[in-house]
């Protein structure tokens, strides 16, 4: 089947929501789709005297499960710079600089851009940076980026878009030049400029955290695929894994939720949450508990009767691995505070220190069981 109408729309940045996840469950299932994709790419870029660059827009294609996460996600290919010396002498967490791209990268290319092993920020001058942190921090301002602690200037509009990417068992946070801040969690995606011009905007895949600043006069736009959400000033979450219904919830103040071109808009309460699942239907209830919705922005998971079992499902999907667990210790009741770790080891091993469990893995799939002490 020939799917260049669905590729070329994508790279000129017209392809609709439905169209962009199209694109990409076609891209994770059928090796011919990825193919066809590099070779329309290729046409595209020769059509329009751009270089073709393999390096950030068909990573895609380069390896058959270039759209997966970890555990099967694959080695960072572009070229890794040392970290620089004054990181280490004010205790910074080392930055990897990946060599650039030979011409600005685009829109299409941001979005395109396969998963990372480490948190990454994907600059519109070509710029790749990788950070160690397991919270990435960031800071954008009209002249350049700050990454946990190190400056890159901007060589190109400080509107251009630029994009950040939080694997598994990561996440990060960005301040803008506004006073805005957005904690992005673990398997999530962000598209921003370094500043914002007349209007105020970023594109959102996964789950992210929002503390808008007041402007009366450039609302906040946040895009989660068809999800448009409009704000002021306020606090708010929004979320849309794969697999997920997508949501909008609302911590303080006031946000308008409409859906794609259909022209249906929800304004929320405070305690409400907007719910769209796959059949398009929209449900808005009230938030019983910000336990669990909100937690991981401050790095922890916090457990009040928690069943082991629920504990693990939520680390499983935290860190992108399978995890199962016997009937003895599914019941375990749980209560406390504990702080996320960098891998799921470190979170188990953090486990069986507190209670009787052990686990192990087994063809990529952690087994928790009943230790004997």
């Amino acid at each position: 089947m020939n799917h260049e109408f669905l590729f070329l729309n994508y790279l000129d940045g017209k392809a609709s929501p439905d169209e962009k996840r199209q694109l990409l469950s076609l891209l994770k299932s059928d090796e011919s789709a990825r193919e066809e994709f590099q070779l329309t790419y290729k046409r595209w870029a020769e059509q329009r005297g751009k270089s073709f660059d393999p390096r950030p827009s068909l990573y895609l294609v380069l390896n058959k499960v270039g759209l997966r996460r970890r555990p099967w996600v694959r080695p960072v290919l572009a070229a890794v710079a040392a970290a620089a010396a004054i990181a280490a002498i004010l205790l910074l967490t080392p930055l990897r600089r990946s060599q650039a791209p030979e011409m600005p990268v685009s829109k299409a290319e941001l979005y395109t851009y396969p998963e990372s092993e480490s948190p990454l920020a994907l600059l519109s001058d070509g710029q790749i940076l990788h950070s160690d942190a397991v919270e990435m921090q960031v800071s954008c301002t009209s002249s350049g980026i700050m990454i946990d602690g190190q400056n890159y200037p901007a060589t190109v509009s400080p509107q251009a878009s630029c994009m950040l990417d939080v694997p598994y068992g990561h996440r990060a946070r960005v301040q803008f030049a506004d006073g805005s801040v957005v904690r992005l969690n673990s398997h999530s995606r962000m598209v921003f400029p370094l500043s914002f011009g007349k209007e105020r905007g970023v594109q959102v895949t996964g789950e992210a955290l929002f503390d808008v600043s007041r402007d009366e006069g450039r609302p906040f736009i946040v895009e989660l695929d068809d999800v448009r959400v409009q704000v002021l000033g306020t606090r708010f979450l929004v979320s849309g894994y794969d697999s997920d219904p997508r949501r909008v919830a609302l911590v303080s103040g006031s946000v308008n939720v409409s859906l794609g071109e259909s022209q249906q808009s929800v304004t929320l309460a405070p305690n409400q949450m907007y719910t769209l699942d796959d059949n398009g239907k929209i449900n808005v209830e009230d938030v019983a508990s910000w336990r669990g919705l909100l937690d991981w922005a401050d790095g922890v998971y916090r457990a009040d009767g928690t069943s082991m079992k629920e504990i693990l499902s939520f680390f499983g999907r935290y860190y992108g691995e399978s995890v199962e667990c016997d009937a003895p210790v599914a019941d375990i009741a749980c209560t406390g505070t504990l702080y996320l770790k960098p891998t799921l080891s470190d979170m188990l091993s953090e486990l069986s220190r507190i209670f009787p469990i052990k686990s192990r893995k087994h063809d990529d799939v952690w087994l928790v069981s009943r230790s004997s002490n």
